[in-house]
């Protein structure tokens, strides 16, 4: 009993060093991963940036128009 036990503690500590050498070497090699997320980080403020403006332009537009009513 305790070599079996003993056995598989030494796989299962193999498997896991084995997995997070992997990890660690994709983590490391994969630099694409960090700067694609900081890409779409960009793009999205961008996206807000131009609903922003394209909001304060028909604002300013239906402002304009409402003084002109009056």
């Amino acid at each position: 009993m305790l070599f079996y036990l003993s056995t598989h503690t030494v796989l299962l500590l193999q498997d896991a060093t084995s997995w997070a050498t992997r990890e660690r070497d994709q983590f490391t090699r994969d630099e694409d991963g960090m700067s694609e997320t900081i890409q779409n980080v960009l793009w999205a403020i961008a996206a807000i940036a131009a609903v922003a403006i394209v909001w304060a332009v028909i604002q300013n537009y239906l402002k304009t128009k409402a003084a002109e009513i009056r």
